[in-house]
Order: C-alpha cells, then sequence, then structure tokens
C-alpha cells in the first residue's frame, strides 16, 4: 500500500462513522409466521416470537441454502394445530408497511441477545378454544446452549382478522457514559476562592488602618488646610473623610474633618479667573454657542466662592432665594458699589434649586460666606440679563475662615447661618 493509499485509510479510521439507517422488515418464519417491524442496518436476523425460529430479515439468507428441515413429531403436531399454515418462498420484502417494531442495536459485537416481548390482543373465547391444540400438550423446546435462554413460547393463535400477533422486539441499548467536569470550571472556581479571599484579606488591613488614617487628617490635614497648603490638605483629609464614614463617625472630630475635607477639595478645584473676567469674556464672544463650548472646557464644574448677604427669601415677594452680590464688568464695578446705577450688562447668582439655603434656611439679612461649583453662565432671554446657575448639590458654608485669609480674601464677620451643606 502505497502513501496515498495509508493517507486514505487514516482519514477513513478518523470520519465519523455514520448514523445507521433505519429500515423496514416484513419477512416469513419457516413455521409460516410473518414478522414486520424496523431495524438498522447491521441488524440481520432475529428470532420468531411465535415458535421461536431463527428468521433473517435480509431478502435473502447470505448462507446457502440448508434444503428442507426434517421436522420431529412434537414439532409436527404443534404446527398442524396452526390454521392451514402457508409456504411462503422468500424473496424480496416489501417495505412499505407501517412500523410495528423498532430494532436499535447500539455496539453489535458487545450487544445482549435479542429480548422479544409482543403485545396480544383481545381475543374472543371461542376463537382461543378453536385455536388449543386437541393433541397432547406441546413440550417446551429446549434452549439451545449457544443461544442462551430464548424467549417463553406463546399461545398459538391468530389476532383479529385472520393476522398473526405482532410482536415488538426491544433490544437493550449500552448506558451512555457520564460526561465528566470540564476542568475550566475546576480553575475558574479555584480563581474564585483565591481572588475573594486576598480581597477579604486586603480589606480587612485597610480597615484596621482607618483610625490612623483619621488622626492623621485631624492632627496634620486640618492645619494645612487654615495654613493655606490646600493640596496637602487635600491629600491628607479626602482619604481621612472616607475613613470616618467607613467607621461610622466613631472617630474624634468626625464632622470637623468631614467639613475640612470639603472645603478643601472646593478649594484645589477653584476657578482660574472670577465671575467678573468670565462676563467680560462672555461679552466678547461672536456668538452664544460659542461662549457656552468655551465655558464648557474652562470653567464648569469649578469651584467659586462668594462672601455676601441675604437680600430675599421664598417668603417674600419674589418668592425665591436672592444675595446682594452681583456680577459686574470690571471696569464699571467700582461706580455701582460706591452708589451709582447699575450696569446694562451684569450678571446675578440664580439661587433656585440650590439645596443648601434650601436646607440650612437662612434669613434675610443673614451674611453668608459659601461655595459651590458652576453649572453655566449663560443670557437668560426672560430676565433679560445674563445669570450665573450653580449645581444644586455642590453648595457648602465656609468654616475655617483662615483658609480665606491664606487666599487674600478681607477679614470678613463669621457666618450667622447654621452649619449644613453638601459635597463640593
Amino acid at each position: 500500500m502505497g502513501f496515498f493509499g495509508r493517507a486514505k485509510s487514516l482519514i477513513k479510521g478518523l470520519a465519523t462513522p455514520p448514523e445507521a439507517a433505519v429500515q423496514y422488515y416484513n419477512v416469513v418464519c419457516p413455521l409460516g409466521h410473518r414478522v414486520r417491524g424496523q431495524r438498522t442496518e447491521g441488524y440481520q436476523a432475529l428470532r420468531c416470537p411465535a415458535c421461536g425460529e431463527g428468521v433473517f430479515v435480509l431478502p435473502a439468507s447470505p448462507l446457502p441454502d440448508p434444503g428442507p428441515r426434517v421436522a420431529s413429531a412434537a414439532s409436527r403436531r404443534a404446527s398442524e394445530a396452526f390454521v392451514a399454515p402457508r409456504r411462503v418462498e422468500e424473496g424480496p420484502v416489501e417495505l412499505e408497511e407501517a412500523v410495528e417494531a423498532t430494532v436499535d442495536v447500539v455496539d453489535r459485537a458487545t450487544a445482549p441477545d435479542a429480548e422479544i416481548s409482543w403485545e396480544d390482543e383481545v381475543d374472543a373465547p371461542a376463537v382461543a378454544e378453536a385455536a388449543a391444540p386437541k393433541s397432547e400438550p406441546r413440550r417446551p423446546r429446549p434452549a439451545r446452549p449457544d443461544r442462551g435462554p430464548s424467549a417463553p413460547p406463546a399461545t398459538p393463535g391468530e389476532g383479529r382478522g385472520g393476522r398473526p400477533r405482532r410482536p415488538v422486539v426491544e433490544v437493550e441499548g449500552r448506558p451512555r457514559k457520564r460526561a465528566g467536569r470540564n476542568p475550566l470550571w475546576v480553575f475558574g472556581l479555584v480563581a474564585l476562592v483565591v481572588a475573594g479571599t486576598v480581597g477579604l484579606r486586603v480589606w480587612r488591613n485597610v480597615r484596621q488602618g482607618y483610625p490612623q488614617v483619621a488622626e492623621l487628617g485631624r492632627v496634620e490635614g486640618i492645619p494645612a488646610l487654615e495654613a493655606g497648603d490646600f493640596d496637602r490638605a487635600h491629600q491628607l483629609l479626602a482619604p481621612a473623610k472616607q475613613a470616618v464614614d467607613a467607621l461610622g463617625g466613631q472617630v474624634e472630630d468626625a464632622d470637623r474633618i468631614r467639613q475640612a475635607a470639603d472645603e478643601a477639595a472646593l478649594y484645589v478645584n477653584l476657578a482660574g479667573q472670577g465671575l467678573e473676567d468670565m462676563l467680560d469674556e462672555a461679552a466678547r464672544a461672536s456668538t452664544p454657542r460659542e461662549w457656552a463650548g468655551r465655558f464648557n472646557d474652562r470653567y464648569k464644574g469649578r469651584g467659586v466662592l462668594f462672601d455676601t448677604k441675604i437680600q430675599a427669601t421664598p417668603a417674600d415677594p419674589a418668592g425665591r432665594y436672592k444675595v446682594e452680590y452681583v456680577v459686574l464688568p470690571t471696569e464699571d464695578a467700582g461706580s455701582f458699589r460706591a452708589g451709582g446705577a447699575r450696569p446694562e450688562r451684569s450678571a446675578e447668582v440664580d439661587l433656585r434649586g440650590f439645596e443648601l439655603f434650601d436646607l440650612a434656611g437662612p434669613k434675610a439679612g443673614d451674611h453668608v460666606v459659601f461655595g459651590a461649583r458652576l453649572a453655566a453662565l449663560e443670557y437668560d432671554s426672560e430676565a433679560r440679563g445674563w445669570v450665573v446657575r450653580l449645581e444644586p448639590k455642590s453648595g457648602l458654608f465656609v468654616q475655617f475662615h483662615k483658609a480665606l485669609d491664606a487666599l487674600g480674601w478681607p477679614e470678613s464677620d463669621q457666618s450667622v447661618v447654621p452649619e449644613a451643606g453638601a459635597e463640593p
């Protein structure tokens, strides 16, 4: 065999064998009983359930004809009890009738001998008595040693319409092997357990260090904030606030640490220019769309500080909070504060929905120093002027006034508004 022949044999061996096609059979045993049903291609013979004779389900036996069978006296007497047995010549089998039995052989080499069972139809009593043999009872046929135990003999007779009883041939197949566990699932489960264990240990170690982190923020972070070292104060107070929250506030000066952390976060994120310079820049923009894009890129979300008084509250005719502070152009600010007329180009602070004042409830005339993050500086067509909008949940009252001195703000009175606020 050449190289191509060996390759062809190897490919045939690796190929998946096709599933055996189911074929119909309809044959007659040597004693005239008709057996019909289904078979696979590898199942070629079976035993007649009525008389126990072997019969091929192929169109013709592949073995040479053994000649006429010499029946014993007992077999002749038993065969005479049947009604007019017919001599049927084996020929081509017609496979057109309905299925009465199914033969399924999983492994021909190791499959057990076929266990044949059949379903008896209800026969009339008269037919059963007529079909009973008049001679001596039939002797049981001895089992052949090479075939194992045979099926129990059935009472000879015919079903309704003169047709023989229809057998059902059942062959127990080899049970399927249980699929093993995929090793990938095992590796994934082990990795998950390891990751969970490591994460738990890291969390415990971090939690054990929370009291030290909170104490460091109180001892070093707050002094750094009052000294104007906002970057260092933010680095110490931000984790200190997280530690205080993780410990449920059960540390010394927990509220002061939280307030100092919020103010430090506001100071490190202050806008690079004041609102007056922003108003001048907005006036110089060619279109409102151009200014909106510039504001979003440079100033939106940045912090601003206000030192002013409450001018109106929701109980007043205005129906909302207003402050005395007004954003004015740089060149007109001095004359307006000296008692001059208000310039045409100015901006008010819109405090509608500002949660800091809604929660604290300051009164008209109260002096407040607070900070917040910018949301917009735009022209309001309804108010016919410019407005400054703040993020609703970003407000906080300034309590560490020494930090304002570091920024160069003039010294002002303490705020009389109760301590309340939200994170910047």
